[in-house]
């Protein structure tokens, strides 16, 4: 009898316990249903107002174009430039020569940072020269105020009348200073050769032909030179 009774409590509170996990169930799965009802009544919200907004973002498109074909901006044009930009970056070559930059970028950006090492060396390396240069009796700064004012001479004297009046002259011309060398060349070597001559032989040497030309040369010049004289 006793185990009767005790079988038949434990049976009714296993059905219990059965019907309570069942109904906590169902009301778990009411619970998503709801909130999958939610979701699609949102949806079913977007979706009634997505003609509108599919309205209004072509009206916003389209005011755009009108807006940049007044600035006289070509938007099109800009579109198919930027694809054809695109392509271009895009290329196996581009990309390799771009990795390439990057490289020599980084290089850069090295060569950048040690900077002011090599210029605090520098600035040593000048320093001991000033100071070498010193010990040695030689003024840099004075040799350097030297140089610029004959610099300084030397352009306001080309700057000069007299230099332009000799510039404008003919001396410096290729003629004349082939002239000028032939007679500079013969004068030395009639110094290293020096010899006499009597009346017998300015008599010979005028049947010398490099005499005959000299003094036709010295005939000729006098000439044209007393042409250039004053009256």
């Amino acid at each position: 009898m006793t185990y009767a009774h005790t079988n038949s409590g434990t049976t009714s509170e296993v059905h219990a316990l059965e019907t309570g996990h069942v109904a906590e169930l169902l009301g778990q799965l009411l619970e998503r249903m709801d909130r999958i009802e939610q979701h699609l009544a949102k949806a079913d919200a977007l979706a009634s107002e997505a003609p509108a907004l599919l309205a209004m973002a072509t009206d916003t498109v389209d005011g755009l174009y009108r807006d940049a074909a007044k600035a006289g901006i070509d938007i099109d044009e800009r579109l198919k430039v930027g694809l054809h930009a695109l392509e271009r970056l895009t290329e196996p070559a581009t990309l390799r020569a771009l990795a390439g930059l990057s490289e020599q970028l980084v290089t850069l950006e090295q060569l950048a940072r040690q900077a002011p090492g090599f210029a605090a060396m520098t600035v040593d390396m000048i320093d001991e020269l000033y100071a070498a240069a010193n010990r040695q009796g030689v003024d840099i700064e004075g040799t350097v105020r030297q140089g610029l004012t004959a610099l300084r001479n030397l352009l306001i004297l080309m700057q000069s009348d007299e230099m332009k009046a000799l510039m404008s002259s003919g001396v410096l011309d290729p003629k004349t200073l082939q002239v000028m060398g032939a007679a500079a060349h013969a004068l030395v070597s009639a110094q290293r050769e020096p010899r006499r001559a009597g009346p017998m032989a300015l008599l010979g040497a005028l049947f010398n032909r490099d005499v005959q030309r000299s003094l036709g040369f010295a005939l000729n010049f006098a000439e044209r030179f007393g042409q250039k004289l004053p009256g």
